[in-house]
């Protein structure tokens, strides 16, 4: 399923121009807060069974997802990276801390977790991190993976601040259980060139990461967090309003 730069750009006006609630007699609603505009993707004819065909990796987009002004990080880690977190105002937790959390009730540790959208570790505190927290950051993709397949373990105080820029436009692309995937791709309020993009990475990225390529794509929607699912087809296009 090949799709053209200009079917992905009319899908895109069509997703935001949806996300607006239309009432006939009444004014357009827009609603008060930036949308994020996922991609959604179906595959097909491929063997989630075979490790080769699964994805579990994040990928750096061309243009930030996150509008503020950075991620919501965790970082865990000792010393020099420990204050190098501090003075940058992010949220920080030492060994003594991973221990006390260990300590915590199971429900409190999901709470935790799920607070984060990345945990970026120390390298010699993973063996605690894999030890305590694993099989809850593991289910939410959230689990700290080193360089290629992530950006999350870093040994060097250089490396926050690397991981940090990073962090403004990776997403997690997963692909385990069900052969459908769902990405952010970028906000309401960002330049239709940048989410545009944005979505054309992955596409492109997804397709090569395929055993028969575009072959391998089922069908691709854009929806915003609260608009209708649009399908990326010139035949679904042309039976909705734009």
């Amino acid at each position: 399923m090949k799709i053209d730069d200009k079917l992905l750009k009319k899908s895109l006006d069509a997703a935001i121009e949806h996300s607006t609630i239309k009432k006939e007699g009444f004014k357009d609603k827009i609603r008060k807060f930036d949308e994020s505009i996922d991609l959604i993707m179906n595959l097909k004819d491929i063997n989630l069974k075979d490790p080769k065909q699964r994805i579990d990796k994040e990928i750096i987009l061309p243009n930030n997802i996150i509008t503020k002004d950075r991620p919501s990080i965790c970082v865990i880690a000792s010393d020099e990276i420990l204050l190098e977190a501090k003075n940058l105002g992010l949220e920080t937790m030492d060994k003594d801390g991973l221990i006390k959390l260990n300590n915590e009730e199971k429900k409190y540790k999901k709470k935790f977790v799920k607070k984060y959208n990345f945990f970026v570790v120390e390298d010699k505190m993973m063996p605690n991190v894999a030890r305590y927290l694993a099989r809850f950051l593991g289910p939410l993709g959230k689990m700290p993976k080193p360089f290629p397949s992530g950006y999350g373990i870093i040994s060097n105080p250089n490396d926050l601040n690397v991981a940090i820029e990073r962090y403004l436009k990776v997403i997690r692309i997963q692909l385990k259980k069900q052969p459908l995937i769902q990405v952010k791709v970028g906000k309401k309020s960002m330049d239709k060139d940048k989410i545009f993009e944005n979505m054309k990475a992955i596409v492109e990225y997804i397709a090569d990461q395929m055993p028969h390529k575009y072959n391998n794509i089922k069908s691709i929607f854009l929806k915003t967090t609260m608009g209708h699912p649009i399908k990326i087809d010139e035949q679904f296009l042309k039976g909705i309003e734009v």
